[in-house]
Parts: structure tokens; sequence; C-alpha cells
């Protein structure tokens, strides 16, 4: 590449250095794209930054972009998002769409459909295509908006007539399965075809579907067979497996059982179940291939792995004939078994066929009629399911879970939704089973398609935490209303959590009550804690503070630890109640004995102070440590306190610093504080201006007034960093509009001194007043100065020593005089 700078990069330069945005922008694109010098994202963002800091709209976005990527600067989505958003502000229909992004996929932020939407809708009504896709997708699933497929079809639909093939794939889809729009098989064909026209295998696959079966369009196997052909040659599993089905049957081209073999072997190599089985299959019978028992082996194996009951039964097959592998009947009667407990009929024939006739194995009446009763008992379900029970809890016969799981399993096949609901709960908890959680899933959902409460309640738990199914907010609440409307009240207390947290519903506090409240008339601790806390603070309900105890009494007197710590919370603040720290003390005491950490620090709290219980530092260090040890971020810095001051533990400032910090890894401000102050004091640590300087900073982003503080000073003095005045003025100014004395003080003398400000006496009075009447004892000294010396007010000498002598009398060692700010 040519590196030589082009006239139009110098011309540009000299703009930009001018201060041109446009300029800035230009050139940092000349430096990102290495158009007229060397590509350079380091400079380029540098002028993207010039260039945004003006508003330049588009410099902003492409700052977005690079945060993004990392480019020019470490990547950080955070950074990102305020790039994109100071550019969807001005109406730029990309930043308005990556947000959209951003907030779908939690990058920077955490995760909001809600605020995904919103982007998404400012983006999409400025025509942007990939807005308008990504709309109809949240529509479709109902993610941060309430599910509506005819809104989905409408976003699809006007993307779609723009040409993207994603949309006109998804608007197929809606179509074909009739959501949102009346089913359409023409209709679907017709978008599928748009897309397929555009390379989306996808599309090419479901078209080729389409023609398979004749819905749509006249069914044509050769026309199927072309697009199933597209699509596998884009590497499309379930297209490659069709095109060895097709292949196999003789269905749109010649029977050709070689190129059955090759579709599916592609197929198998990413995983498609079906392929490998019928790869299996072809080794199997040597169709298209050598006959070949182990290669058979080899990809019923595979499938086998992935749990389907026919490759489980081939398998079974194989090791009971010592066919590609050495006969072994254990193992074939294993496999036999793995099949059977799906439900499948040959494996469980198989079993009692080969006890029957007694062949390789003695002769056993009593296993075969065991394995033959299981496909019989299909007409006496209800006997299945009481064995089951009868197993499970040890009635009548010697406990045994796997005698129970069994009884459990073969009344669930024949679809009872009871034994259904019992085997999940056998499979999630592994008693009897292997501990699976998309086998608890598999019979959960069995149930729950029957109306079974409690398998619904259970099943939108699994889906709300992502066990054994992908995490689906929006499935879980579709679960949780269903088994609610029976009176479930665990299925009830769920719905409030959603509803009082906005988790795929909208955020409704009075339906948060509302289900909480039908929770907790039932007795349900946990609903009944909640719904204090909504009565506490006033949300979905009208405001109450004897409600809240109302109902924390209640989950309290269930043993509910955090309903015993929120009613001690109350009878220490008189809230709802007569303030009594001693029953605070004791709802705190009962709670903390659960190990309930908030219970643990606030007792801590009440013994330090001396608050319903005979001050003690000894007993308050013993609760801190308890909820310290538990990561509770207040616990562990008022335990550095202690440690620091040497109450109730001996004094041990490196015993402070280790608390202090595990606090501020948990951006405890106060400990961040803290450990500046330790840092700058040489106390438990090392002196270090910078470590010091480092801690004050992150107590300062949560807007911490001391730390802030002391960063003006830092800067102020050049301790640590170096000197800026403006960055002090900065930090003195957050500071003194929080009130705090001490800063406003500072900002008095950087206006007499005109360092960081324009030098403005009047101002410095100003500020040197509003410190003093907050007992800012330096502020009456210096103020005496401006007396003294007509500075900012009328001359008068009087006032001057009256000032100055107050500030000797409370003036302590070490304070800073007038003049501490040099230029």
């Amino acid at each position: 590449m040519d590196t030589k700078k082009s006239d139009k990069f110098l011309s540009t330069l000299e703009a930009a250095q001018k201060g041109d945005a446009d300029a800035q922008f230009a050139l940092g694109l000349m430096y990102e794209d290495g158009k007229g010098t060397e590509q350079n994202y380091v400079a380029a963002y540098k002028y993207y930054k010039f260039a945004a800091d003006q508003g330049n709209i588009n410099a902003q976005y492409k700052l977005g972009i690079m945060y993004y990527d990392g480019k020019g600067i470490e990547q950080n989505y955070i950074k990102s998002i305020e790039y994109f958003q100071l550019a969807a502000n001005q109406n730029d229909s990309d930043a308005q769409f990556n947000l959209g992004v951003m907030y779908g996929d939690g990058k920077g932020t955490e995760q909001n459909y809600v605020a995904a939407y919103k982007y998404y809708k400012l983006a999409a009504d400025q025509g942007n295509i990939d807005a308008q896709v990504n709309l109809g997708l949240l529509y479709a699933y109902g993610n941060g908006v309430e599910q509506n497929y005819e809104k989905a079809a409408e976003y699809y639909a006007a993307a779609a007539a723009k040409g993207d093939a994603i949309a006109q794939y998804n608007l197929g889809l809606l179509y074909e399965n009739g959501d949102g729009v009346e089913k359409n098989y023409a209709k679907a064909f017709e978008c599928y075809a748009a897309a397929a026209k555009q390379g989306d295998a996808i599309a090419q696959y479901n078209l080729g579907d389409l023609y398979y079966f004749g819905k749509g369009t006249e069914q044509n196997y050769t026309k199927s067979f072309e697009y199933f052909q597209l699509a596998a040659q884009q590497g499309n599993s379930d297209a490659q497996f069709a095109l060895g089905l097709m292949y196999e049957d003789g269905k749109g081209t010649e029977q050709n059982y070689t190129e059955a073999y090759k579709y599916y072997k592609l197929a198998a190599e990413q995983g498609n179940i079906d392929a490998q089985v019928n790869l299996g299959n072809l080794y199997c019978f040597g169709k298209g291939v050598e006959q070949n028992y182990t290669k058979s082996f080899e990809y019923y194996q595979l499938a086998a792995q992935q749990e389907d009951a026919t490759a489980q039964r081939y398998l079974g097959n194989l090791y009971y004939f010592g066919k590609g592998v050495e006969q072994n009947y254990t193992k074939s009667f294993e496999y036999y078994k793995l099949a059977a407990q799906q439900g499948d009929s040959e494996a469980l024939y198989t079993l009692g066929y080969i006890y029957d006739v007694g062949e390789v194995v003695a002769q056993d009446y009593a296993e075969a009629h065991k394995y033959f009763k299981q496909a019989a008992r299909l007409g006496n379900i209800s006997a299945l399911l009481s064995l089951g029970i009868l197993y499970e809890y040890g009635q009548g016969v010697e406990l045994n879970y796997e005698k129970a799981a069994e009884y459990y399993s073969a009344a669930a096949a024949q679809g009872d939704a009871a034994a259904q609901f019992n085997l999940g709960v056998c499979y999630e908890k592994g008693e009897g089973v292997d501990q699976s959680y998309e086998k608890a899933v598999e019979y959960y959902s069995a149930a729950a398609e029957q109306g079974d409460a409690a398998a619904q309640c259970n099943l939108g738990r699994l889906y709300e935490n992502g066990y054994g199914v992908e995490q689906n907010y929006e499935k879980a609440v579709e679960y949780y209303l269903a088994a609610a409307a029976q009176g479930d009240a665990a299925a009830q207390f769920n719905l409030g959590v959603c509803y009082e947290t906005g988790d795929s519903v909208e955020q409704n506090y009075e339906k948060a009550a509302e289900y909480y409240s039908a929770a907790a008339a039932q007795g349900h601790a946990n609903a009944q804690c909640n719904l204090g806390v909504l009565y506490e603070n006033g949300e979905g309900v009208d405001q109450s503070c004897e409600k809240a105890v109302e109902y924390y009494s209640a989950a309290a007197e269930l043993g509910h630890a955090a309903a015993q710590c929120n009613l001690g919370i109350l009878y220490e603040n008189g809230y709802g109640v007569e303030q009594n720290y001693e029953k605070a003390a004791e709802y705190y005491s009962t709670a903390a004995e659960q190990g309930y950490a908030n219970a643990q620090c606030n007792l801590g709290i009440l013994y330090e102070n001396g608050d319903g219980v005979e001050q003690n530092y000894e007993k308050a260090a013993e609760y801190y440590l308890a909820a310290a040890t538990q990561g509770h971020a207040i616990a562990q810095s008022n335990l550095g306190n202690l440690y620091y001051y040497g109450r109730g533990v001996e004094k041990n400032y490196n015993k402070s610093f280790e608390y202090h910090q595990l606090a501020a890894q948990q951006d405890y401000s106060e400990s961040q504080y803290q450990l500046g102050l330790m840092y700058c004091k040489d106390l438990g640590v090392k002196l270090s201006k910078i470590n010091a300087y480092k801690y004050y900073l992150q107590a300062s982003t949560q807007k911490h007034v001391n730390a802030e503080n002391e960063l003006g000073c830092m800067y102020a003095e050049g301790k640590g960093i170096k000197q800026n005045f403006k960055i002090a003025r900065d930090y003195f100014y957050s500071a003194a509009r929080k009130g705090h004395r001490g800063a406003l003080n500072k900002l008095g003398l950087m206006f007499l001194s005109g360092n960081g400000v324009r030098q403005n006496y009047m101002k410095a009075v100003y500020y040197f007043c509003l410190a003093a009447k907050r007992g800012e004892t330096e502020a009456w000294h210096n103020l005496g100065i401006m007396y003294a010396d007509g500075q900012g007010v009328k001359k008068n000498k009087r006032i001057a020593r009256q000032l100055i002598k107050r500030s000797a009398v409370y003036k302590k060692p070490g304070t800073r005089s007038v003049d501490f700010i040099s230029d």
C-alpha cells in the first residue's frame, strides 16, 4: 500500500486541526480505510472522537462501531452504547438499529427486549430494513412486546418488499404455519421462492419440502430434489438428509444408494440423528456400500448417544447377534432397555420374547411376564401409577426409587399425567434414574399438555432457569399462567415475580400484587414476604407499612429469613409499628441464625451502636464476619472499620485493608474511598498515591462525595497524578453540589487564585461563606483574609480579625491554608 500522504489527506488534516468537525470525521475515515494515508485505527479513533465531541453524528456512529469491534481502542460495549446513543438521538437509523441489537443481546447493558424494541422501532420507522426484520422477530417471539404474529408479519412484509431474504423466509414461515396471517401455502411458497432465489439455504430447503408434499404448489419431486440440492450444497444437514432419502426411495431422481450414502454421510457428520440411523442401515444391509456391520455399529452408536430409541434398539440387535461387535448379551439388554424405557414397543417385545423362548438365556417366564406385562398394561394405567407410588414411599414394599421410576415410566408412556409429573420429579432430583433436566422437561411437558398444574409450574421453572431447555421467559410465563389459573400457589408466586421484575412480561406491580396475594392466602411464605415488600414500597398497592408488617409477620412465623429481617428493619425504623430496637434485634437474630447475611449485618450494626442490645463490639464483629464470609459488602466494610479502630477486635490495619478490599471489589463506594485513605496514610498497605487515586476514582464514579473531594485535592496539588486544576475544579464542583464543606472551601481558593477558573474574588467569598456556614473552620480564616485585604468584599479589619480568631480557635493541626494552590 502506498503510504505517501495524499494532497487530499493533507488538506483534510489542516482543516481538522482547525476544529472542522466534518474534516475531523473525514480524516478519521481516511485513517480507518487507509486511503490517502497509512491505515491507523488509533488515529481514526482520535479524529472520530474530536468530531463526535462536536456532535458529528457520523463520527458518533463510527466510535460506537470501534468500541464494539475493539478497533483503535479497547473493546468496550458500554462505550459503544454511549456513542450509538448519541447518534441515535440525532435520528441515525443505523445507530438506532445497533442499539436495538445490543439491548437484545445484553452487550454493554442488561438484556432488555423492551429497549431493543424501542430502538428497532425508531430505525424501522425510517425504513431501516434490518430493524424491520428484527422488529418482526420480537413480535414473533414476544420479546419486549406482547407476542403478536400480525405485527411480525407486517414488519417482515415491509422488509421483504425491499428484497430482504431473511424477511422473505420469515414471512413464508408465518404463512406456512398460519401465524399472524391466514395459513396459505401458496403465499409461503412465494416467499420462500423469493428468499431461495437469493441463496437462502433454509428457504431453499423449505421450498423443497413444499414441493415434496405438494403444499402451495403442485407436488413435484423433481423440483423438490432441485431445491434440496441447492440447500445441501450450502451445508444444510436437513437438506442433505432429505436428498439421501430421495435417492434411497428413488423420488425425484433415479434410485441410487451410493448417492443416498453420500448425502446421509454429509448430514450425519453434522450430527443429524436420522441420517446417522439411515447410514447405519445402509451399512447393515450393504446398500450403496459394502456391507459392514462395524460401520453400522458406529453410526447407530452416534445416534444412540443422542438418545435415539431406534438406534438403541438396533445396537441391541448387533450386540445380540454379535455383528460388528463382540457378542454381548448384557450390552444387548442395556440397549433394548434404553429403547424400551422410551416406549419402543419392539424393544419391549424383544426382551419378553428372549425370556419366553429361552434362547441364549435360561428360560424365565417370570422375566418374560414382566416385560410382556409392561406392554400389555395399556389398559391398567392407574395400577402402574399406584405401584410406582408404593415403591417411591416404601409403602408395603421395600423403598425402591428405581422400581418406582420403572412403573411411572410405563404409565407415563401410556399418557398418564400424574405418572408423567412424578417421573419428571424423579429425573429432576435424580431419584431412581440418572439426573437429567432434559428428561424432566420431557415428562413435565407431557403432563402439562394434559392440564396438570404442578407439572405446568415445574416446567415453567425449568424454562425460567434454562434447565434442560434453552432459557425462555415467555414460555415460563405461559406455563405459570396455566397453573396459576388452577390455583397452584407456587405458580402464582412465580408469576408475581415475573410481573414484579418485568421478565418476559411488561412490568406490572398491580399484577404482581394480585398473584402474590393469591399465593399468600394459601400460606406461601415467599409470596407473603414479597407482598410485604410491595406494601412497604407502595408498588402495585397503596403504600402501607402496617400491611407490610402483617405479611412479613405471617412469613416470619413460617421461618422465612428474609421476612424476619425485613420485619426487623421496620421495627428498627418505626415503620408501621412503634420503633423498637429490641424487637428489631430479636427478628434480626432469628434470621441471622438461619445464615441470612443481611440480618447478620444489621444485627452487627445494632451491637456496634448499642441499639436494642447492650453495645458490644465483639458481637458486632462476630455478626459482621458471618455476613462478610458470605460476600456481604457492607458487612465487609463495617468489619474493616472495626479492625481499623480496634473495636471488638485487635487493631489491625492489614485486616482492615483486606476487608475493605473485598467490599471494594463489589463496587461498594465507601470501602473504595477508605482504601484510598489507607493508601494515602500508609496504613495497612504501602503508601501509594497512585493506588489511592485509583480507589478514589472508583468511588467517585458512584458519586461518593468524599472521594470526589479527595480527587480534587490530588489534581490540585499534583500528588499521585499530574496537576490539573480544571479537573480538580470539576471534582470540587461535584462534591460542592452535594454540600461538601471542604470542596466549597477549595472552590473559594480556586477563584481566589485563578487556578482552573477565571479569578473572581466575589465568587471566592461566595464559596468561603457557603463552606463556613457548614462549619469549615479554614473557610472562616480565608474569609478573614478576604476582609483584611478587601478582596471581593469591602475591606473591614475588625471583621477580618473576628473571623481569623474564630478559625484559630477551631483550626486543627495540618489544615491547609489559603495559599495551598500555587501557580
